[in-house]
């Protein structure tokens, strides 16, 4: 600082005022030019300034998708005659401009005016850029990264405001999963994926009020908290979002839907409950299929409960053997003799039979299931050595296998290395799959499939028909079996469209015949279903016509006896 700057400002009640004001307390921008404002009234006359206004330029960036660019005065002199201003610019650390604009109050500033006022305007540029950076520090803090909305940190610290405010009564939690988001990647690599899955997150903010907030959790996992009356509006929108993407030069319309959990919040006192409810609608969405919506009940938590105790006890019960092995038979229509059989799994728990639609599907969202799979394995290869060791007749088996095991690079390694450890010939297993929805498994389940069929195991494909890709699930994938879902096999007299179901199963085993495979025809449960799969010449079939699903015991006692 020179001498003339020194005399200038000299350190009096005044200045000190000013640099009091300037640098006192501010969390926000608006409360820092506030204080600039008090600072610049308490030395305006000593400075001759009439007015004062400053301009914010920040260009976008990760957390200002939109970037800034704003305005105020900062010192104005009523009926003040103003001279030729000064115009004073100083970048921001962190990106931007500050553009100061300082008129005088009568003639133009003199040089050594000119200094004093650049020197003023930089400790204020100081003291505003410190509160623009902790503002920025901040708003990192509770933006996602990925999509510039908020993160869960800031969505919690919103409920909190809600709470305390007594408002929360009037607002609805939304919790959305965007449906087959992994469709987006598969057509575009990972870091276009993110660029749609912020631009996704922009367009649903644009959806809500100001007063309003949406967050991402994670992946493609968001929340929203919105007023009870708008709560309709916006699940109609985020249900059917389009949008376009262009990358080197192709351009993809997307249409993108969500699963989705909804709950009020009304007597919600603690935000972890805001989470809690909504999460507990979408896990029950999320079990009704994919594009649900649900709304959250104090049942829907109860069922929820139930089942993670379900999960919770799994190891515990897996330990114990508590899982056990029940065999349904597969007849051969030519002959009526057994031709195989299918391993089920029963959960006997305290005495009582749990059946797979009460754990299995928990146990496929969790992975447990893969566990479960692997155990049954060494159950039946146990029960196919112990009977070959007594010289005792032994039959095909085929055990279930989840998609979530193509997920595993060592699957059929695992799987043969079962096999060969009970000293069993490969070919009495069959490994069973369950069609799949989505495409995108195609490769890896043909390759798997392959693979297996190169060490002697067989594979079947279970429910054939109940899903999308049925016909493409034949021609890409090289399974030995078929079995046809009971939802194609005709009915009775009573069913109108018995010639229609006629027609198309009798396609469907001669399509499944001149490729060259087997089929068998699950769910058969009536002597008349029966005589139609005779004569429509289906290879092999298994239901309650014949039998169900036998504990151990009983089922050996069928294969001395036969039917």
């Amino acid at each position: 600082m020179d001498n003339t700057i020194d005399k200038s400002i000299q350190m009096d009640s005044q200045m000190k005022e000013f640099f009091e004001c300037i640098s006192g307390d501010a969390d926000t921008q608006q409360q820092r030019i506030q204080c600039i404002r008090n600072g610049l009234a308490a030395i305006a006359d000593r400075l001759r300034l009439g007015k004062a206004e400053i301009t914010v330029d920040i260009p976008k960036n990760r957390f200002m998708p939109l970037g800034e660019r704003s305005s105020a005065v900062l010192y104005e002199e009523e009926g003040a005659e103003l001279g030729t201003p000064v115009d004073i610019e100083m970048k921001i650390r962190t990106g931007g401009t500050v553009f100061i604009k300082d008129y005088p109050y009568g003639p133009g500033y003199s040089e050594e005016e000119i200094q004093t006022h650049r020197f003023i305007f930089r400790e204020i540029f100081i003291q505003y850029n410190r509160t623009l950076a902790q503002c920025m520090l901040e708003k990192i803090m509770n933006t996602d990264i990925n999509t510039g909305v908020a993160n869960q940190n800031s969505l919690m610290y919103y409920a909190v405001n809600l709470i305390k405010n007594g408002r929360i009564g009037d607002y609805t939690g939304i919790f959305f999963n965007i449906h087959n988001f992994k469709y987006v990647n598969k057509v575009f690599d990972y870091s276009q994926g993110d660029v749609i899955l912020r631009n996704y997150a922009h367009m649903v903010k644009s959806y809500l009020d100001s007063d309003e907030e949406i967050a991402r959790l994670g992946g493609d996992n968001f929340v929203v908290i919105c007023r009870n009356e708008n709560a309709s509006d916006f699940i109609s929108k985020i249900k059917d979002v389009h949008m376009s993407h262009e990358f080197r030069s192709v351009k993809r319309e997307l249409q993108l839907g969500v699963t989705a959990g909804i709950a009020c919040l009304e007597g919600v006192d603690k935000p972890r409950e805001v989470m809690a409810r909504t999460s507990i609608a979408y896990q029950a969405a999320r079990k009704t299929g994919a594009g649900s919506i649900v709304v959250y009940t104090k049942e829907i938590q109860k069922q929820l409960m139930d089942d993670q105790e379900i999960l919770a006890a799994f190891p515990q019960a897996l330990a114990a053997g508590e899982f056990v092995v029940y065999y349904q038979p597969k007849v051969r229509l030519a002959d009526k003799s057994i031709y195989g059989a299918e391993a089920l799994v029963r959960w006997v728990r305290d005495g009582q039979v749990v059946t797979p639609a009460r754990f299995i599907p928990q146990f496929e969202r969790e992975g447990s299931v893969c566990r479960l799979d692997y155990y049954m394995l060494e159950q039946v290869c146990g029960f196919l050595k112990s009977r070959l060791d007594k010289g005792q007749k032994i039959v095909p088996v085929s055990v279930n296998f989840s998609r979530r095991h193509l997920e595993e690079s060592d699957l059929v390694e695992r799987i043969t290395g079962t096999i060969d450890r009970f000293g069993i010939d490969r070919s009495y297993i069959e490994i069973e799959l369950t069609e799949s929805e989505d495409y995108q498994n195609y490769e890896i389940m043909s390759s798997v499939i392959e693979r297996l069929k190169e060490r002697g195991i067989s594979t079947s494909i279970d429910d054939f028909g109940t899903g999308f890709s049925s016909l493409n699930m034949i021609k890409k994938v090289d399974l030995d079996t078929i079995k046809i879902d009971k939802s194609l096999i005709p009915f009775d007299d009573v069913n109108n469209n018995k010639h229609q179901d006629i027609v198309m199963f009798s396609s469907i085993i001669n399509l499944i015949g001149r490729l060259g495979k087997k089929s068998v025809a699950e769910g058969v449960e009536t002597t008349q279903q029966l005589d139609y799969l005779e004569k429509l010449g289906c290879d092999i079939v298994q239901g309650y016509v014949f039998d169900k699903p036998l504990p151990k015991d009983e089922f050996e006692q069928r294969l001395e006896s036969g039917y």
